[in-house]
């Protein structure tokens, strides 16, 4: 027997920046686990529930997570999943658990996570002290962990997400053949629409509405962290938040008298990867995975584009949210809300669980209007893992069945490119750049990556003061030369600019 798989109860939650005794990850997880259940209409939905996955903390660990939640709610669960890092992990887990309930391996499967990163940071700065259990390692992964970058990667800051991503920022600006200032104004326009956005949710974090030139402009409030990207363009991990999803069966659902006013069907979706070390891949402005995840996840639900009411697309930087209009051939003023919550700059970034308050949030506005659709990105490392889900008030057009993604991800992975050359010499032309600045918003360092001669990428830092990295914010340094070679010193690659 096939089964439906369905979204029968959900819950967010975020805790008050004041809240005298915060409580730790685990404590926010079972609050929303018990409101998911509230939510449902159906306190037996508890005792059904037989799965437990849980999104990567990064707040605090805990050996068993998946473990110690199911005794705290009395609950039996006999697949436990707790994930690595990555942002893509909510709706890679919606589609695991979709395919669990719908061959039988399942009854009903809880997914949440939580962060307490805000409570953590007032603990440090000594205004509260934490009652939470001791903090220790976690026993295992469900899936592997690995990291995000290479050692070369993060020597030239690809690894701190607001360097990562400005690299891949100034690669799209440069491929979209864009001026500075134009660009600028698209990813002000951006973070002003999620903005607003946020300003109406009463689970953000941030609910003042910006404009885009508040965004944009660098101030005491605002510094710029890695150009191009301010603070109030960055996602926010400084959150406590928490989200649940109990995801059963349509045939359980009404077997156990829960309304079908409250049942949202997973109807598509699909994981996919691009290669993993961002310096190996041929091109460094686009997401292919993401592209192809999309395309599966439609096909999936039987739905078009067209017929999308409102998406989520992952807002960790405004990167990200561009890279979604071009992978699903969207206009960048398609009137459309592009976030369901306020993304993760302004409703809050918490950790590996993001994208649940998205699922969350458009299961609740698909209940609102059944004539609604909803596509949700979720990303997680470095343009690297791609999950996309499509959401609706009836099942979609093909079951939920698991797609062979293995020759299209095979695909994607073709054409990696060596490692980049350790100790490069002679021209080197600029594909990409990060400009580094220091607390006080201040420019203090720029690193390149770039094409020596014979077609090897490599990386360097930019010779010169932080006046000449303050002059390059306004000066296009995609397709610049100059001559590179190594500090035998420092074992550092260096790039003297031709001007």
């Amino acid at each position: 027997m096939t089964f439906t798989p369905v979204i029968a109860g959900l819950a967010q939650y975020t805790q008050s920046r004041q809240a005298p005794n915060p409580l730790d990850p685990l404590g926010l997880m079972a609050l929303t686990s018990r409101a998911a259940i509230e939510d449902s209409g159906c306190a037996r939905l508890l005792k059904a529930i037989d799965a437990v996955f849980v999104a990567n903390i990064v707040s605090w660990t805990y050996g068993d997570v998946c473990k110690q939640l199911a005794q705290n709610l009395g609950i039996n669960s006999k697949d436990n999943r707790y994930s690595s890092i990555g942002g893509n992990t909510p709706q890679k887990f919606v589609n695991e658990a979709a395919l669990a309930i719908e061959t039988g391996k399942a009854k009903a499967v809880l997914i949440t996570g939580a962060e307490a990163a805000y409570a953590l940071r007032r603990a440090d700065k000594g205004q509260i002290s934490l009652t939470w259990p001791p903090k220790t390692e976690p026993l295992y992964y469900w899936d592997e962990e690995k990291p995000g970058f290479t050692d070369t990667e993060a020597v030239y800051e690809v690894f701190a997400p607001s360097l990562a991503y400005a690299y891949l920022e100034n690669a799209l600006r440069a491929a979209k053949n864009r001026g500075l200032a134009e660009h600028e104004k698209l990813m002000g326009n951006i973070c002003e629409r999620l903005s607003k956005i946020a300003s109406a949710n009463p689970y953000s974090w941030d609910k003042t509405p910006h404009s885009a030139e508040e965004i944009t402009s660098p101030g005491s409030q605002n510094r710029m962290i890695g150009y191009p990207y301010t603070m109030r363009m960055s996602a926010n991990i400084h959150v406590d938040q928490s989200a649940s999803i109990i995801i059963t069966s349509s045939q359980l659902a009404d077997e156990l008298g829960i309304a079908a006013s409250k049942l949202v069907f997973p109807t598509g979706g699909a994981t996919l990867e691009n290669i993993w070390f961002v310096t190996q891949r041929p091109t460094l402005h686009d997401a292919p995975a993401l592209k192809e995840a999309a395309r599966l996840a439609l096909e999936q639900s039987g739905a078009k584009i067209e017929e999308i009411s409102f998406f989520d697309f992952y807002s960790c930087f405004p990167w990200a949210v561009e890279a979604a209009w071009d992978a699903l051939l969207l206009k960048e003023d398609d009137p459309r809300p592009i976030s369901v919550t306020g993304g993760l700059p302004y409703f809050g970034g918490p950790g590996s669980n993001y994208s649940l308050h998205a699922i969350c949030a458009a299961a609740e506005k698909i209940r609102e209007n059944p004539q609604h659709k909803a596509l949700v990105t979720a990303l997680g490392w470095y343009n690297t893992k791609w999950s996309v889900g499509v959401y609706g008030a009836k099942p979609g057009r093909h079951p939920f069945v698991e797609v062979n993604t293995g020759p299209i991800q095979q695909q994607l992975l073709k054409g990696a490119l060596p490692e980049p050359e350790p100790n490069p010499t002679g021209a080197l032309k600029v594909e990409t750049y990060a400009i580094v600045h220091d607390q006080t918003g201040l420019p203090q360092r720029a690193t390149a990556i770039g094409r020596l001669e014979n077609g090897r990428r490599a990386l360097a830092r930019v010779k010169g003061e932080p006046d000449l990295f303050a002059r390059l914010e306004k000066e296009e340094l995609v397709g610049a030369t100059g001559r590179v070679s190594q500090d035998k010193e420092s074992g550092l690659n260096w790039v003297v600019l031709e001007r």
